[in-house]
């Protein structure tokens, strides 16, 4: 039987050229609460702006930018309607001891050691059916029917993007799945897109100006920290939230400010792997924006990724340089500590910190691990040739960062197969 012309371009997907970003949706009881919430608005009217403007992107890539947008502001609106009406019965001090925070660079072991800390039953770190699907109402890590309702929904959406896209993701080679996910999720629900980084428009300017700014992220950890004291309100961990996120090198004062009782450990690996891992993963992230002959995207990519984590390095030489008074709340790890010994990291963390141990955290370690070994999710290859960089350029550039971090650490080969919970 054929198909009619008619029926071929009904079974055609409408793709989205633009958004209508309002708040309609958001009470009054919202808006008188949470006055931050005009700033929202208008940091997701900037990325809108962004995006339209972006002319290297396809129809198809600019539908995902817009659907994705469009649905990070209608999370944002229903938490802060969600929490304007029960935010008084939430508990004041969400945890027993501050949460555990790791906010080092991206790409150096911090995963695997997220992973580990979480098989900790003392502690909670946020879930991705807590944070990406359908964040209201709460509900606890015990009521598995909703959160894989949850799950099966965001597969099923994942799927039809890649439908769409008509190209096989490979994100997963080079940041694997697990249940627990960052808190970047939580704030990219206040418009600190940061995946935006990599899309190139005439609109860059404006966006860098806006994202690295660092002292007017205040609104952006009020709702960070209301969002978890939403979720501490349904499932209070014993002991402590763990949460991880890169975006906290960029606005540390800020993250300190909101969190002074917090612990917080920095990851850090040699940097001839930590930049061009990183560029291909901000690769796998956004190369579905661009067409499939897309050498010449990917050098662009991958220069705004570098630009993107230079402000990373620089904000945290700075900082740790300048808030000496913090070293003792700030644990160093180094990558090849994490991947060698793993376990007994963790252990120097909790001795550190005077987290409570037990046999049944360590058993359960030892299970993650034998459960999730290197390369089971796929291989992640990068090489500094991929992003025209050298050892010296690296070491010139990144000199200060080198001596207070890394001067004590292996020199390593700049291109390997590596584990792929970096």
């Amino acid at each position: 039987m054929e198909t009619t012309s008619n029926e071929v371009t009904t079974n055609k997907p409408i793709l989205l050229e633009d958004v209508n970003l309002h708040e309609d949706d958001l009470t009054e009881q919202a808006k008188n609460r949470f006055g931050y919430h005009s700033t929202i608005l208008h940091a997701f009217e900037l990325h809108r702006r962004l995006v339209l403007e972006a002319t290297e992107i396809t129809p198809v890539g600019r539908h995902l930018l817009l659907s994705l947008l469009d649905k990070l502001h209608t999370d944002s609106k229903q938490v802060l309607n969600y929490c304007a009406a029960n935010s008084d019965q939430f508990p004041r001090d969400f945890s027993n001891s501050g949460p555990l925070i790791l906010c080092g660079l991206p790409r150096t072991g911090s995963t695997l050691l997220y992973n580990l800390l979480a098989c900790d039953t003392d502690c909670r770190a946020p879930l991705f059916t807590d944070m990406c699907v359908q964040p209201v109402p709460p509900i606890p890590r015990s009521n598995s029917v909703e959160h894989e309702r949850r799950g099966v929904i965001a597969g099923q959406a994942a799927k039809l993007d890649e439908q769409l896209v008509g190209r096989t993701s490979f994100l997963k080679e080079s940041h694997p799945e697990f249940p627990i996910e960052e808190d970047i999720h939580i704030m990219y629900q206040t418009g600190i897109v940061l995946l935006l980084t990599g899309v190139p428009s005439p609109r860059q300017s404006e966006f860098d100006a806006w994202i690295w700014d660092q002292t007017n992220k205040d609104f952006a950890y009020d709702y960070h920290e209301m969002f978890l004291r939403m979720l501490n309100s349904v499932d209070a961990p014993p002991s402590h939230w763990l949460l991880k996120s890169v975006s906290h090198c960029l606005y540390l004062d800020t993250l300190f400010s909101h969190y002074p009782n917090a612990s917080f450990i920095m990851t850090h690996r040699q940097l001839d792997k930590v930049l061009p891992s990183f560029c291909s993963m901000l690769w796998a992230l956004s190369h579905v924006y661009f067409d499939e002959d897309n050498a010449k995207y990917r050098d662009i990519v991958n220069a705004r990724t570098l630009q993107y984590i230079d402000q990373m390095i620089k904000r945290i030489v700075e900082f740790r340089t300048r808030r000496r008074d913090l070293d003792q709340q700030i644990l160093d790890i180094n990558y090849d500590e994490i991947t060698r010994q793993p376990i007994a990291t963790v252990r120097r963390i909790y001795d550190h910190f005077g987290f409570r141990w037990s046999n049944e955290f360590e058993i359960a370690m030892q299970n993650w691990l034998r459960d999730n070994p290197q390369g089971k999710q796929g291989r992640h290859t990068y090489s500094l040739t991929d992003i025209h960089r050298t050892h010296d350029d690296i070491k010139a550039q990144y000199n200060d960062y080198i001596k207070l971090f890394l001067s004590s650490s292996p020199t390593t080969s700049s291109c390997s197969k590596n584990n792929n919970n970096e």
